[in-house]
């Protein structure tokens, strides 16, 4: 009998995660030298990733938004940005693949240069790429048996799009905006017909000074946007996520001195990606072999990650944070500013364990001169989660709001705070599948009449294979067999010789 496979093509697109990169990055202010900094704000906003052959270069700008007291007392701010680009290395990137950028900031520095400020950070980037693909699935063909069964296969897709964001709110007397903070994090993601809706708040902090006073005040306002981000593929039921990072922040006063009042204006906009994927399932053989000749198969693994759930959590800590420097018993607290969540989440059986820190720069005076510390609360708990499996991993978006201090006793605080937080769940399976057979030469035909012992749990496949007959064969000659077998049946097998054999 001849041997002709019988082949699918299916179209994929990968979603691949794990490519990590960092970079130094350097802002000079002139002038600068004499102050003593008492808070700095790093903001990355992304501007573009191109995938070549062996490297993804991406580029972005990173914005020091900082406050700090003169050498005659009076508090000022100031901000400045610097762009970079940098190159991470890629053995497998190609120009045929896509690029998603997340960048964060993990750690600043400062340093003086003559009568210059140099604020230097660590900007790391996450990079996810989009590799395009094709599959070849063997699903049958003559002189061919195929166990055929189901495989999910998937193809990956990115889109991205902005949302635009005013905010107004009223506060106190404003005489000079020091510095501002942002944070953001999503509460939902949900794919619809050709697009997926994002929403989440954002978290807007304000340090200033009353008119007239040296004493600083910090004000903070959450903002709720949402956004629909156009994506041809997305459909109801999709799987994906997301990540928002803001491009853009501008903030303007109004104030009426006879009221003593200033309505603040804040004016954000908002750059989201999203990943999603379409997923079907296709018939493709999970073993097979060719009846009366040897057979050599080429297997292929496809492994893929994809959103399973996502919720939202808010919970209250509190407790004595530690500080980065000390607090004289004398100190006067004024404001908690420039809130920050670091959090992370581990999966397990029904529940997730959120671990995380809670920070934030606390301003006080102490011998009338403005100070400041950086005060950290760790925190853990658990998250009940029905759809949580070990092994499945999380992503956490977080924010912080609401945060006070107070002095405990000498050189320690008591902090307290909410945490938002948005945990999405991936998990990770394989899909294993025959892509080709190469035949062989005819195998020695066996005896006229042969019995063959099956093994206790063989299915009608295992039986074939093991004959070395088509499946449909051993069951039209076996009618009497229920699978899978018990391992007491003898099986006669006929095996028709050719005239002359």
């Amino acid at each position: 009998m001849s041997v002709s496979p019988q082949y699918e093509e299916y179209a994929a697109s990968a979603c691949v995660r794990g490519l990590h990169a960092q970079s130094i990055v350097e802002c000079r202010l002139a002038d600068w030298a004499e102050n003593h900094v008492l808070a700095v704000w790093p903001r990355v906003v992304p501007s573009s990733a191109e995938v070549l052959s062996g490297e993804v270069r991406y580029g972005g700008t990173l914005y020091f938004s900082l406050a700090a007291r003169t050498p005659d007392g009076s508090v000022v701010g100031a901000e400045r940005g610097a762009e970079f680009t940098h190159r991470a290395e890629c053995a497998d990137a190609a120009p045929a693949q896509q690029a998603a950028l997340s960048l964060a900031v993990e750690k600043v520095e400062l340093r003086r240069d003559g009568r210059t400020l140099v604020l230097s950070a660590i900007v790391s980037a996450e990079i996810s790429r989009l590799v395009p693909g094709q599959l070849r699935l063997l699903t049958g063909g003559e002189g061919v048996a195929c166990d055929l069964v189901p495989v999910r296969l998937s193809r990956a897709a990115f889109c991205a799009g902005t949302a635009e964001i005013e905010e107004e709110f009223d506060t106190d007397y404003v005489g000079d905006v020091l510095l501002h903070s942002e944070q953001v994090c999503l509460t939902r993601v949900v794919a619809a017909d050709g697009l997926v809706e994002v929403s989440g708040e954002i978290a807007v902090g304000v340090l200033s000074k009353r008119e007239g006073e040296s004493d600083v005040v910090a004000y903070e306002r959450t903002v709720p946007f949402r956004a629909e981000i156009p994506c041809d593929e997305a459909a109801p039921g999709a799987a994906c996520d997301a990540s928002a990072a803001l491009s853009s922040v501008r903030l303007s006063a109004a104030c009426d001195e006879d009221k003593n009042r200033c309505r603040l204006l804040a004016e954000l906009s908002l750059a989201v990606n999203v990943r999603l994927w379409r997923g079907e399932e296709v018939l493709a053989a999970q073993d097979a072999f060719c009846p009366g000749r040897a057979c050599t198969l080429h297997r292929e693994t496809v492994r893929a990650q994809e959103p399973l759930c996502a919720f939202t959590v808010s919970e209250r800590v509190a407790g004595t944070a530690a500080l980065d420097g000390p607090v004289g018993p004398a100190a006067a607290l004024q404001a908690a500013s420039l809130c920050r969540v670091e959090a992370a989440a581990e999966v397990r059986e029904g529940e997730v364990i959120v671990e995380g820190v809670l920070s934030a720069t606390v301003f006080f005076k102490e011998e009338n001169a403005a100070q400041s510390v950086r005060a950290s609360l760790p925190f853990t708990f658990p998250v009940r989660c029905d759809r949580a499996r070990a092994g499945d991993a999380a992503e956490v978006h977080a924010l912080a709001c609401g945060v006070s201090c107070r002095g405990r006793r000498e050189g320690e605080l008591d902090c307290e705070g909410t945490v938002k937080l948005f945990i999405a769940l991936r998990g990770e399976s394989e899909q294993h599948f025959v892509c080709a057979v190469e035949a062989g030469e005819a195998t020695p035909l066996p005896a006229a009449v042969s019995i063959h012992f099956p093994a206790a749990g063989d299915t009608l496949w295992d039986t074939a294979k093991k004959l070395g007959r088509a499946p449909e064969d051993v069951r039209r000659e076996n009618p009497e067999l229920t699978f899978p077998l018990t391992g007491k049946e003898r099986i006669v097998v006929y095996s028709p010789r050719p005239l002359g054999a």
